[in-house]
């Protein structure tokens, strides 16, 4: 049986994903190297996935998707896009932020997944979701670590 707590859980990851794809959008348009146009435009499409697999889930268990993202996600953007603005390293600064919103959306799954009330079926789906956003955010980490040693 689907408990309220699950659905909102699962609209809580939604809403970190949402965050993670807005951001990734804006920082597309604003980083100056096109390979990190291209990698920051693919991952907006990852989280996509999740967000679209997640909402799936939710209209399976009966309920409804009331994300609209987060208020610390968009506090997170907003800021992100205000120190990109100001730095002298644009692309670094963006994917500094950007490892850190990865961070966010892999810790919401964790803590999720960590959850009493949701159902093992749903578990295993986020389980799932998990390899991709581990995949995301390992990807984002080990190019935060290139940029900043270069």
């Amino acid at each position: 049986m689907t408990t309220d707590k699950e659905n909102k859980i699962l609209n809580h990851l939604i809403d970190i994903n949402k965050d993670a794809c807005a951001f990734y959008l804006s920082a597309t348009e604003k980083v100056q190297n096109p390979r990190f146009q291209r990698s920051f435009s693919d991952l907006e499409r990852l989280h996509e996935g999740v967000v679209i697999d997640l909402s799936r889930r939710l209209r399976e268990n009966g309920a409804e998707v009331d994300a609209d993202g987060t208020m610390v996600g968009k506090a997170a953007q907003f800021f992100g896009e205000i120190a990109a603005k100001i730095s002298n390293d644009v692309d670094e600064t963006l994917v500094s932020r950007l490892e850190e919103a990865e961070d966010r959306c892999l810790h919401s799954m964790r803590d999720a997944l960590d959850e009493a009330s949701i159902r093992p079926d749903t578990k295993a789906f986020l389980i799932e979701e998990l390899s991709s956003l581990q995949k995301s955010h390992d990807y984002m980490k080990a190019l935060k670590e290139s940029v900043e040693a270069a």
